[in-house]
């Protein structure tokens, strides 16, 4: 596309232009489940969308929006249109990916929900961390069904039961009534995690519910680890395959 340079390639390509990335998935035989980015409404977006469909990939969106008030999420959502417009041009499906914040409520209402009304269910699908939902108190199998088949990524970690258990972020560390502007509500954490299928959340629920759902992929995730990063890669994994409802790529 006009404009675009391999520096463009680099920056959101972890250092690998398309040729170099390509190469790399192609020899490790790894698929393209999904992508991010972080600011709606980036002009270098159409870029990300060119690069990524070179690399196979079939669905981009963003996450980690952060909207302070409810005038704040109307301009992010209707940037995240915008993009979700130009995603469809390229032949990728646009998600949204929350963390805690996208629970908070305004005018009595949690965002997840006021998304779910006001982005076209046919431009904007989701991707649902129920880890996030749960500690923001929410149960994320309710928050699967609610979100039906626009739920095309399920995102998976799990919780420190040894840990002292303050599930719900919102009764313990955030104000639900304050703006949240950045990443700092959830730094501090890093104990709170543990690998996949070793803690204390009803995983499998959440299969069965994202199943019924029509759920096309879950993503396993470990944020923070005291284990080598392999080795918490391999636990989580031997962990997860005990859970029934789940196919491997």
């Amino acid at each position: 596309m006009d404009g675009f340079t391999a520096s463009d390639e680099m920056s959101f390509g972890l250092g690998m232009d398309r040729r170099a990335a390509k190469e790399f998935l192609d020899a490790t035989g790894i698929r393209l489940a999904g992508g991010h980015y972080y600011d709606a409404g980036d002009p270098a977006f159409e870029k990300m969308c060119d690069y990524y469909v070179a690399l196979g990939g079939k669905q981009f969106g963003t996450g980690g929006e952060f909207f302070g008030d409810m005038d704040g999420l109307k301009r992010k959502m209707e940037l995240m249109v915008k993009d979700s417009e130009t995603a469809k041009k390229y032949g990728l499906r646009y998600y949204y990916h929350n963390h805690v914040w996208e629970f908070q409520k305004f005018g009595g209402e949690a965002v997840w929900d006021i998304m779910l009304r006001e982005l076209p269910a046919d431009l904007v699908s989701f991707e649902l961390d129920a880890f996030w939902a749960a500690r923001s108190g929410m149960d994320p199998v309710e928050v699967i069904r609610k979100t039906g088949d626009r739920l095309i990524i399920l995102h998976q970690k799990d919780f420190n039961g040894a840990s002292e258990y303050r599930r719900n972020l919102w009764e313990y560390r955030l104000d639900p009534e304050a703006p949240i502007t950045d990443w700092e509500c959830i730094h501090g954490l890093e104990d709170d995690f543990v690998e996949v299928g070793t803690g204390v959340l009803p995983i499998q629920n959440y299969i069965d519910a994202g199943n019924e759902s029509g759920v096309e992929y879950i993503v396993l995730e470990q944020d923070y680890t005291k284990l080598p990063e392999l080795e918490s890669i391999r636990v989580s994994m031997d962990a997860f395959r005990k859970f029934r409802g789940v196919e491997w790529e």
